[in-house]
């Protein structure tokens, strides 16, 4: 019975990584060979990130879910500090100019650690008392970043290296994806969090073609975005065939719809 929960658990681990691992690579790899020389680094998945902590915190707030749930749920959290944690020594040690999110990487981190230290659930006052840390933190993490690119650095190109829309859909669907991994029975939970992805959805699509509106022709790549509303359109159907259909908790199809967001950043190349 040992060997076979903890082959389990480092199934768990190695899926759960995937995701996270994936982003580090995009990002950094996208920094190197498409950013201009000397640029300012800014992960463009740190609003994807406070989004799933958001919601990840909500379930372990209020989500009704037994001891192995919470146990699993917990588990994979904690893995969340690969990304935090790799996005952060990046950003301060292998870019050229100091990062003006150095704030929203530390919240990240910060985030990541508490779900790495977070008690039982039997210590109530402690428990609480750390989640609604982490929704503190949360909020000084989305305002950070909102500011950095509103009013810091402003710009058109911003607006798509930074599409809030894109990020924020990317979080929904990798939390739910995480929910899924950790066999929670959130059957109701779940089916809001896709109408939630499906609003984002639309809202990226109305914004993307807004900026590209307002982009010069000769800035746009017409295959790269082509390619890009190609991949919104497939997870936009992949949501509303989860949403209609009768389960609800279907690995493949979360899986492939948290792929497909994870590579939203592209469209900047």
């Amino acid at each position: 019975m040992h060997d076979h929960n903890s082959k389990s658990k480092q199934e768990i681990a190695i899926h759960t990584s995937l995701p996270l691992v994936s982003m580090l690579f995009i990002e950094m790899a996208l920094n190197f060979y498409s950013a201009p020389a000397n640029s300012i680094f800014i992960s463009p998945y740190l609003l994807s990130f406070f989004t799933v902590a958001l919601i990840s915190f909500i379930v372990l707030w209020k989500g009704e879910i037994c001891n192995g749930q919470r146990k699993r749920l917990t588990f994979i959290l904690t893995l969340l500090i690969i990304f935090a944690l790799g996005n952060f020594l990046y950003s301060i040690i292998f870019t050229p100019k100091h990062s003006p999110a150095i704030i929203t990487n530390l919240a990240a981190t910060f985030l990541a650690i508490i779900f790495w230290r977070l008690p039982k659930p039997k210590d109530q006052g402690v428990y609480h008392t750390m989640i609604y840390c982490a929704f503190g933190i949360i909020a000084v993490g989305f305002i950070e970043y909102f500011a950095i690119y509103w009013f810091e650095l402003p710009s058109i190109f911003n607006w798509l290296r930074a599409n809030n829309f894109a990020q924020i859909l990317l979080g929904i669907l990798l939390a739910g994806w995480l929910l899924v991994l950790a066999e929670t029975r959130l059957e109701v939970f779940l089916k809001l969090l896709v109408k939630l992805a499906l609003i984002f959805s639309v809202l990226n699509y109305i914004w993307t073609a807004f900026v590209l509106y307002l982009l010069p022709t000769q800035f746009i790549d017409y295959i790269t975005i082509s390619g890009y509303f190609l991949i919104q359109f497939c997870i936009l159907a992949i949501l509303g065939w989860l949403l209609l259909g009768k389960n609800i908790k279907n690995m493949p199809a979360w899986t492939i719809a948290t792929f497909l967001a994870i590579l939203y950043p592209f469209v900047n190349v």
